[in-house]
Protein backbone atom coordinates (compact mmCIF):
# COMPACT_ATOMS: atom_id res chain seq x y z
CA UNK A 1 0.00 0.00 0.00
CA UNK A 2 1.06 3.47 -0.96
CA UNK A 3 2.00 6.17 1.71
CA UNK A 4 -1.03 7.91 0.03
CA UNK A 5 -3.45 5.13 0.46
CA UNK A 6 -2.24 4.36 3.82
CA UNK A 7 -3.01 8.07 5.05
CA UNK A 8 -6.27 7.90 2.90
CA UNK A 9 -7.46 4.68 4.74
CA UNK A 10 -6.27 6.53 8.13
CA UNK A 11 -8.12 9.48 7.59
CA UNK A 12 -11.53 7.48 6.57
CA UNK A 13 -10.96 5.37 9.68
CA UNK A 14 -11.01 8.67 11.38
CA UNK A 15 -13.82 10.28 9.57
CA UNK A 16 -15.77 6.68 10.52
CA UNK A 17 -14.56 6.97 13.94
CA UNK A 18 -16.20 10.31 14.50
CA UNK A 19 -19.47 9.40 12.31
CA UNK A 20 -20.01 6.34 14.75
CA UNK A 21 -19.92 9.23 17.77
CA UNK A 22 -21.98 11.33 16.03
CA UNK A 23 -24.91 8.43 15.68
CA UNK A 24 -24.41 7.01 18.98
CA UNK A 25 -23.22 3.61 17.27
CA UNK A 26 -26.31 3.30 15.89
CA UNK A 27 -25.68 0.98 12.55
CA UNK A 28 -28.71 1.96 10.92
CA UNK A 29 -28.12 5.52 11.23
CA UNK A 30 -24.60 4.67 9.99
CA UNK A 31 -25.96 3.33 7.12
CA UNK A 32 -28.67 6.09 6.54
CA UNK A 33 -26.34 8.68 6.75
CA UNK A 34 -23.89 6.56 3.98
CA UNK A 35 -26.49 6.22 2.01
CA UNK A 36 -27.59 10.41 1.80
CA UNK A 37 -24.02 10.78 0.57
CA UNK A 38 -23.98 8.14 -2.20
CA UNK A 39 -27.16 9.95 -3.55
CA UNK A 40 -25.65 13.20 -3.39
CA UNK A 41 -23.00 12.26 -5.74
CA UNK A 42 -25.69 9.90 -8.10
CA UNK A 43 -27.45 13.23 -8.20
CA UNK A 44 -24.39 15.20 -9.26
CA UNK A 45 -23.75 13.13 -11.68
CA UNK A 46 -27.31 13.42 -13.03
CA UNK A 47 -26.69 16.93 -13.31
CA UNK A 48 -23.66 16.46 -15.34
CA UNK A 49 -25.28 14.28 -17.56
CA UNK A 50 -28.06 16.75 -18.28
CA UNK A 51 -25.58 19.25 -19.52
CA UNK A 52 -23.55 16.56 -21.55
CA UNK A 53 -27.44 16.16 -23.12
CA UNK A 54 -27.82 19.63 -24.22
CA UNK A 55 -24.62 19.89 -25.21
CA UNK A 56 -25.15 16.58 -27.53
CA UNK A 57 -28.78 18.61 -28.36
CA UNK A 58 -27.27 21.78 -29.36
CA UNK A 59 -24.80 20.53 -31.46
CA UNK A 60 -27.67 18.68 -33.58
CA UNK A 61 -29.32 21.52 -33.98
CA UNK A 62 -26.33 24.25 -34.67
CA UNK A 63 -23.28 21.79 -35.39
CA UNK A 64 -23.35 22.27 -38.64
CA UNK A 65 -23.28 26.14 -38.26
CA UNK A 66 -20.46 26.58 -35.91
CA UNK A 67 -18.20 23.34 -38.09
CA UNK A 68 -18.89 26.04 -41.23
CA UNK A 69 -17.43 29.19 -39.78
CA UNK A 70 -13.93 27.88 -39.99
CA UNK A 71 -11.45 24.55 -39.61
CA UNK A 72 -10.53 26.40 -35.88
CA UNK A 73 -14.77 25.76 -34.99
CA UNK A 74 -14.56 22.73 -36.76
CA UNK A 75 -11.55 20.92 -34.46
CA UNK A 76 -13.03 23.08 -31.49
CA UNK A 77 -16.56 21.45 -31.30
CA UNK A 78 -15.33 17.99 -32.99
CA UNK A 79 -13.03 17.98 -30.16
CA UNK A 80 -15.41 19.48 -27.08
CA UNK A 81 -18.39 17.16 -28.12
CA UNK A 82 -15.65 13.98 -27.92
CA UNK A 83 -14.54 15.72 -24.08
CA UNK A 84 -17.72 15.87 -22.95
CA UNK A 85 -18.90 12.20 -24.18
CA UNK A 86 -15.88 11.12 -22.26
CA UNK A 87 -16.81 13.08 -19.02
CA UNK A 88 -20.48 11.46 -19.44
CA UNK A 89 -18.88 7.89 -19.84
CA UNK A 90 -16.80 8.48 -16.49
CA UNK A 91 -19.24 9.68 -14.71
CA UNK A 92 -21.33 6.75 -15.77
CA UNK A 93 -19.25 4.55 -15.45
CA UNK A 94 -17.58 5.19 -12.12
CA UNK A 95 -20.41 6.92 -10.33
CA UNK A 96 -23.64 5.40 -11.39
CA UNK A 97 -22.24 1.64 -12.28
CA UNK A 98 -24.53 -0.31 -9.27
CA UNK A 99 -22.70 -1.24 -6.31
CA UNK A 100 -25.34 -1.65 -3.38
CA UNK A 101 -24.43 -0.26 0.06
CA UNK A 102 -25.70 -3.43 1.49
CA UNK A 103 -23.24 -5.72 -0.13
CA UNK A 104 -20.72 -3.72 1.86
CA UNK A 105 -22.10 -4.07 5.53
CA UNK A 106 -19.69 -4.95 7.98
CA UNK A 107 -20.52 -7.10 11.22
CA UNK A 108 -20.11 -3.37 13.41
CA UNK A 109 -20.44 0.50 12.82
CA UNK A 110 -17.05 0.76 12.10
CA UNK A 111 -16.57 -1.51 9.65
CA UNK A 112 -19.41 -0.38 7.56
CA UNK A 113 -18.69 2.93 7.60
CA UNK A 114 -15.18 2.26 6.64
CA UNK A 115 -16.25 0.32 2.82
CA UNK A 116 -19.29 2.89 2.91
CA UNK A 117 -16.47 5.89 2.88
CA UNK A 118 -14.29 4.01 0.77
CA UNK A 119 -16.77 3.65 -2.05
CA UNK A 120 -17.85 6.96 -1.55
CA UNK A 121 -14.54 8.45 -2.04
CA UNK A 122 -14.57 6.04 -5.11
CA UNK A 123 -17.19 7.47 -6.68
CA UNK A 124 -16.07 10.87 -5.56
CA UNK A 125 -12.84 10.36 -7.55
CA UNK A 126 -14.52 9.35 -10.05
CA UNK A 127 -17.06 12.48 -10.39
CA UNK A 128 -14.60 14.73 -9.95
CA UNK A 129 -12.51 13.06 -13.31
CA UNK A 130 -15.48 13.68 -15.39
CA UNK A 131 -16.22 17.31 -14.31
CA UNK A 132 -12.30 18.18 -15.16
CA UNK A 133 -13.33 16.35 -18.39
CA UNK A 134 -16.58 17.82 -18.68
CA UNK A 135 -15.09 21.18 -18.02
CA UNK A 136 -12.53 20.88 -20.68
CA UNK A 137 -14.53 19.91 -23.44
CA UNK A 138 -17.70 22.69 -22.70
CA UNK A 139 -14.30 25.28 -22.96
CA UNK A 140 -13.40 23.50 -26.37
CA UNK A 141 -17.11 23.51 -27.57
CA UNK A 142 -17.75 27.18 -26.21
CA UNK A 143 -14.25 28.06 -28.57
CA UNK A 144 -16.23 27.02 -31.35
CA UNK A 145 -19.31 28.92 -30.34
CA UNK A 146 -16.93 31.81 -30.38
CA UNK A 147 -15.48 31.25 -33.80
CA UNK A 148 -19.08 31.64 -34.98
CA UNK A 149 -19.83 34.36 -33.87
CA UNK A 150 -16.49 35.99 -34.67
CA UNK A 151 -17.06 35.03 -38.14
CA UNK A 152 -18.19 37.70 -39.87
CA UNK A 153 -19.68 36.19 -43.35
Amino acid sequence: MTAEATKAQAARQDEARRIAALVGDDHRAAYDLLERQLAVLVLRTQVLLSLSGIVITVTGFSGRAIAASGTAARYSIVVGILIVLSAALTAIGGVLRLRWLSQILGDDVATTLERGLALRDLKSRWLAASMILFGVGFAAYCVAIAQLLMNPG
